[in-house]
C-alpha cells in the first residue's frame, strides 16, 4: 500500500490516500446495489471504480471488504464523477458507529507494514 498526501492538483490533503484495492459494494437512494473497486482510500475519502453512474452530492452506502479486517459500512457524498472510470467520494462528517477512526486505524496498521 502507497501513501500520497499531496492531491492531483498539488494541494495537502486533510488525510493521507493510500494505493489500495478493496472490493466494494455500494448503493444509493433508489438504487440497486452494484459492485466496484476502491483504488485510492483515506480516512475523509476515496476513489471508487465502477459503471455505475452517479451525480455529484448523491449520497452512498459503501460496504468495503477489508482484507483481513472484515466489511466496513461507511456513508459519503459524491465530490465528482468521471464516465466510465468511477467516482470521487468524501466520507461524512456525522459519527458512523466509529467507521472512520476504525479505518483510520487501518491505514495506520497497514502503512507501517508496507
Amino acid at each position: 500500500m502507497s501513501t500520497s498526501g499531496v492531491n492531483e492538483s498539488g494541494q495537502k490533503r486533510a488525510y493521507p490516500r493510500y494505493k489500495v484495492n478493496f472490493r466494494v459494494s455500494l448503493m444509493r437512494e433508489e438504487s440497486r446495489e452494484v459492485e466496484g473497486e476502491i483504488t485510492d482510500l483515506g480516512a475523509g475519502g476515496c476513489f471508487v471504480e465502477t459503471d455505475e453512474n452517479v451525480r455529484e452530492d448523491d449520497l452512498v452506502k459503501l460496504c468495503i471488504d477489508v482484507p483481513g479486517h472484515g466489511d466496513l459500512i461507511i456513508w459519503g457524498n459524491v465530490v465528482y464523477w468521471i464516465k466510465d472510470t468511477g467516482f470521487g467520494l468524501r466520507f461524512s462528517a456525522f459519527a458512523q458507529g466509529g467507521a472512520r477512526d476504525k479505518l483510520s486505524t487501518i491505514l495506520a496498521e497497514e502503512s507501517q507494514r508496507s
